[in-house]
């Protein structure tokens, strides 16, 4: 049982849908779903009724929620305590990253920040999507850089950058792009889908009539996804921050338009003082820290 578990289900009891819960926690609803579930496996009894339609405490729910309700309240008191308190004189940021983000280009971006700000510490974690979502929502993070994977827009949320989706091939090829329609029937490698790059691909690849081809095993890293795609066992869609020199890949075009992977920093409240300064440092220098380490890859 954790704090996330707990919000997660206050949230879908006060506004009566998974869905507008999980948007009101800042999570995907599979992250929100599995959260409430493992509670009621734990505790061994089901606090809701789900139908398509309706969401509703069972008789154990209602007894469950007032507890549920003065839990959070009290670490809501102790969170507030913390940060009044006059010995509380520790600065750390802790931030999250997905596997996808291009850590050589933050890293640095992140060092340069603290040139300014020797005083504050920054903690790194790199974890899977589902991860990054409840540590975020469990205050164990304070900011998050994610992919977009989905179409949203929320007060808590920024577009950090963006980069071209190359296709991994086995042999040099004549055109330098493909269109996503000429290669839509191709076998394609995918990784387990916990970083968002699975999510994407079949978002450009599949139609509405045809599902994608997808290879039978998987790769667990992109280096190794990308050696497949080299040896021939499916082709790989990949960020161009993912490739290298060697492989060969062409440009990934939707029509005429350069197809690309989207990238946003997520964070659960404001409230903390040190990070506007530092979503400040990365609007202000992401881009020029990624001419830096790909000239050619920069509009």
């Amino acid at each position: 049982m954790n704090f996330s578990q707990l919000r997660f289900t206050k949230a879908a009891y006060e506004l009566g849908s998974f869905t507008k819960a999980a948007h009101a926690c800042n999570v995907t609803q599979p992250t929100l779903s599995n959260g409430i579930s493992k509670l009621e496996t734990e505790l061994n009894n089901k606090i809701f009724n789900r139908t398509t339609r309706f969401v509703g405490l069972t008789e154990f729910g209602q007894t469950l929620m007032p507890k549920i309700s003065s839990i959070l309240s009290i670490q809501n008191a102790i969170y507030c305590d913390a940060k009044s308190s006059g010995q509380n004189k520790r600065k750390i940021i802790q931030i999250g990253f997905s596997p996808l983000i291009d850590s050589h280009v933050f890293t640095k971006l992140i060092a340069s920040y603290k040139m300014n700000n020797k005083d504050i510490e920054i903690i790194f974690t790199e974890d899977n999507l589902n991860q990054l979502e409840l540590k975020l929502a469990n205050r164990e993070l304070d900011l998050i850089l994610v992919p977009i994977t989905e179409k949203t827009s929320k007060n808590n949320e920024m577009l950090l950058y963006s980069e071209d989706l190359v296709v991994v091939v086995p042999s040099q090829p004549q055109k330098s792009h493909v269109l996503v329609s000429a290669i839509r029937d191709k076998t394609f490698i995918m990784v387990p889908d916990s970083c968002g790059l699975s999510t994407i691909t079949r978002a450009i690849l599949q139609t509405t009539s045809k599902s994608v081809n997808e290879y039978k095993g998987k790769a667990l890293s992109y280096q190794v996804l990308a050696d497949w795609a080299l040896n021939g066992l499916g082709l790989a869609i990949l960020p161009k921050s993912k490739t290298a020199a060697h492989m060969h890949t062409q440009k990934l075009h939707k029509s005429n338009t350069q197809i690309q992977i989207h990238y946003k920093a997520k964070w659960l409240s404001k409230e903390h003082s040190l990070l506007s300064g530092l979503l400040v440092h990365f609007t202000q220098n992401v881009a020029i820290y990624l001419e830096q380490a790909y000239p050619e890859k920069t509009p």
